[in-house]
């Protein structure tokens, strides 16, 4: 009824690579069940509500804040959440600030919206602002 495979492979779902090394640890993953251990460079970083960060952050990719910042913000895109609130200064490709932003910020593309509360200095390249936000300062368009 049950026979014992002559096969000496095992039945884990992963298997280290021989060749681990820091280079090969972040690119891109073969094939298989194990493909889900390595770390997705399309996911945002996240600061979760009721996290509060002081300090700078250097990233690429996407940050998402619902928490709190306090500091230097220098990534390709700032989405800050409504629970969100981020004081200091940020510098970004795309900065969406639907939360609280006060400070300065250099961003190519600035969306504002209609629940967003805005102080301090914004330089931008496109702009959408939607009807109902705050903004309470100066907002430049880059030359």
């Amino acid at each position: 009824m049950f026979a014992k495979s002559k096969n000496k492979s095992t039945d884990n779902a992963y298997e280290e690579p021989e060749d681990m090394t820091p280079e090969t640890a972040n690119a891109a993953p073969r094939s298989g069940a194990s493909s889900g251990f390595l770390l997705d460079s399309n996911k945002p970083s996240v600061i979760s509500e009721g996290f509060s960060l002081v300090g700078d952050i250097t990233a690429q990719g996407v940050l998402h804040v619902e928490g709190m910042i306090k500091g230097t913000v220098t990534t390709e895109a700032v989405n800050i959440g409504i629970t969100g609130a981020v004081e200091g200064k940020i510098q970004c490709t795309s900065l969406q600030i639907k939360g609280a932003f006060v400070g300065e910020a250099r961003c190519q593309e600035l969306v504002i919206a209609s629940k967003a509360r805005v102080r301090g200095t914004i330089t931008y390249e496109t702009l959408s602002i939607q009807r109902g936000a705050y903004v309470e300062g100066e907002l430049a368009r880059a030359t």
